[in-house]
């Protein structure tokens, strides 16, 4: 494993996700009060839509069933995504001190 793993792998996912949190208690804040549920879906949704987009696409439905589907997506894909915060940060510190041991 060579440092430009690292930084793949651990370094850039955590920036990334350090600064989207940021952006999204920024967008919270902007109204006084924190909703946790509302936070934990804007915090997930882009590390689970992808998932989800791949797994639910709409084929045979009119356009409100479409539309439907599309909405169902991106809630379990927003919720999804807050269940994989959890993991990509442990797999960060996992693959960081793999680095330091193998050292």
């Amino acid at each position: 494993m060579t440092i430009v793993d690292v930084i793949k792998k651990a370094l850039l996912p955590l920036a990334t996700m350090v600064f989207w949190l940021w952006m999204v208690k920024t967008i919270m804040g902007v109204t006084g009060n924190t909703d946790l549920f509302m936070f934990l879906f804007l915090a997930g949704l882009p590390f689970g839509i992808h998932k989800m987009c791949i797994i639910l696409i709409p084929r045979g439905y009119d356009v409100g069933g479409t539309v439907g589907m599309i909405a169902l997506s991106v809630i379990v894909g927003g919720l999804l995504g807050s269940l994989m915060i959890p993991y990509y940060i442990v797999r960060a510190v996992y693959v960081t001190i793999w680095y330091i041991v193998k050292r």
